[in-house]
């Protein structure tokens, strides 16, 4: 179907429930802590049968008006209403009793529990057994989901196994079953593509036009503004905790959303192609070279090298072993053969501890579970990779020379935030990536890895990261990029790798100029034909 039948069906859907009464209403709703205004009379109303889609940069909101429409925090200001009455939550049980369920970019199920015992957690249907005593109906747990379960991709196989198990889009799936065991009216979904391959997300897409045409409201929140037409009725633009602006996404592109977000024109790197010209000839000195680089059935026989100045991309579909190699390089992993050459000579990685001795440093792609120390101050986030150069004779932290250092990389990478001693874990997702990144420049590395490095953030973030990874690079660096989105290898690599079932199966040198133009669609059939099937297109 067209982009332009997709508008036309998503306006008429939007006439067609423009006229319904909301769901679940968000009236003149502020939040504040120490410092910051999270949300300052912000307003937004979510009817059933329709998508609404939620927008804007990191830190402009989003998250903290999710957590006062999930019960997480109450509002400082305005009121909640559920079918016109005002309602106040007082946790996110409360919320979701009511029929309000979110589902978080961060899967949230329990991994050692089966998807069945995760869908009914916490309100497990009981039945009266020998001497009166109550034991959990799975019968009843069972016939209540049957119905669902094709409609939703899922197997009772895959319900018997653990959460954990599963790949993303079932896990996806089971969130939504569990929502709808419970006669959902509203379902919230934070960034629900981040991390799954195109036609997962596909999938994911088909999933929520069921829930829509189940009568569902559903308020959805994604950086990537490509998915946006043909499946959102309607737009909220959140920009620095104010509402800017409910648009229909007939009547808008790409960059004029970004405008709206940003209150700017597209920063450089968006929309288009990266502003750093690609300048590596292969000339520059080697800083990693790996030989014969094997672990298990998860690499094998993987040979590659890395320049001074070059950014290699690494490509491939989930499971082609890229984050495994990163981990082997990182020396996370053991690694069963091969060599490791830094800078012309042999190495030996055994841990992430040996790789920051070694030169190398990574921006993990599971930002919150293996880089953020919530609970610590940006200041200690920072410092933490190498407290001999903020300490006295090694003994003692100088706090003054550790804040001097954090303010620098503060100012240095834009990061947005009431003051260096503020918690990490109250900054946006991209924030929290910069100071990420800023804690790995501190280590001094030659190599930076980034596993997705822009995952999950906003479009004017993106931008700047990848202005840090080309700054890096650009200072005698080289970086390594793993990336699920083949237009963000294009534009950031100099020459990608394409992986395949644990094996390097091609390369792409990319070409010279930083606007690929048309080039651009022919490099990604080719990347993708080869790691579909492991041979040169």
């Amino acid at each position: 179907m067209s982009v332009e039948s997709n508008n036309e069906l998503a306006s008429a859907r939007a006439q067609e429930t423009s006229d319904k009464k909301p769901v679940l209403e968000a009236v003149g709703v502020g939040k504040r802590y120490p410092g910051v205004v999270a949300l300052d009379d912000v307003s937004i109303s979510l009817r059933g049968g329709e998508v609404h889609a939620l927008l804007g940069e990191n830190g402009a909101g989003k998250s903290t008006l999710i957590g006062i429409l999930s019960g997480i925090s109450a509002p400082g200001s305005g009121e909640l209403r559920l079918d016109g009455e005002k309602q106040e939550f007082t946790n996110a049980a409360q919320a979701q009793n009511l029929g309000i369920t979110t589902i978080y970019q961060e899967q949230s199920l329990a991994p050692d529990l089966t998807g069945l015992q995760n869908i009914f957690l916490g309100r497990e249907p009981r039945r009266r057994g020998l001497f009166g005593r109550a034991l959990l109906d799975e019968k009843a747990m069972r016939s209540r989901v049957a119905p669902l379960l094709e409609e939703f991709g899922l197997t009772v196989a895959e319900l018997n196994q653990p959460a954990g198990s599963l790949g993303a889009l079932k896990q996806h799936a089971l969130q939504i079953l569990k929502a709808l065991a419970f006669d959902a009216r509203v379902v919230i979904l934070d960034e629900p593509t981040s991390g799954l391959a195109d036609h997962e997300r596909l999938s994911l897409f088909d999933h929520m036009r069921r829930l829509r045409d189940r009568g569902v409201a559903l308020l959805w929140v994604t950086h990537r503004l490509d998915e946006l037409f043909g499946l959102a009725d309607v737009i909220t633009v959140l920009r620095d905790g104010r509402h800017v602006a409910a648009v229909s996404p007939d009547t808008e592109t790409p960059e004029t959303l970004v405008r709206l977000m940003v209150g700017r024109e597209t920063p450089p790197g968006v929309s288009g192609a990266s502003s750093r010209a690609k300048r590596w000839t292969g000339a520059a000195d080697e800083i990693l070279r790996l030989e014969g680089l094997s672990r298990g059935v998860l690499l094998d026989d993987i040979n590659l090298s890395v320049r001074r100045g070059e950014i290699l991309g690494i490509a491939g579909i989930a499971g082609a072993g890229r984050t495994e190699l990163a981990r082997a390089i990182l020396g996370a992993d053991r690694i069963d053969g091969g060599q490791i050459h830094m800078n012309g000579r042999q190495v030996r990685i055994r841990s992430p501890r040996d790789a920051y001795r070694h030169g190398i440093a990574i921006v993990p792609e599971e930002r919150k579970s293996q880089a953020v120390f919530g609970d610590f101050s940006l200041t200690k986030n920072i410092s933490i990779s190498d407290l001999r150069r903020t300490s006295t004779a090694r003994l003692v932290i100088d706090r003054r020379a550790e804040r001097k250092q954090a303010n620098e990389y503060v100012d240095k990478l834009g990061v947005r935030t009431s003051g260096v001693s503020q918690k990490i874990r109250n900054l946006s997702g991209g924030n929290q990536q910069k100071v990420v990144v800023a804690r790995c420049l501190f280590s001094g590395p030659s190599l930076l890895l980034f596993d997705e490095p822009t995952q999950g953030i906003d479009v004017a973030a993106k931008s700047d990261v990848y202005r840090l990874i080309y700054d890096f690079v650009d200072s005698g660096g080289a970086a390594i990029v793993i990336s699920s989105e083949l237009p963000e290898l294009l534009r950031v690599s100099d020459r990608i790798l394409v992986m395949r079932e644990g094996r390097i199966v091609g390369e792409v040198v990319v070409g010279g100029d930083a606007d690929l133009g048309s080039e651009e669609g022919v490099l990604a059939e080719k990347i993708m034909a080869m790691a579909a099937r492991g041979g040169a297109a």
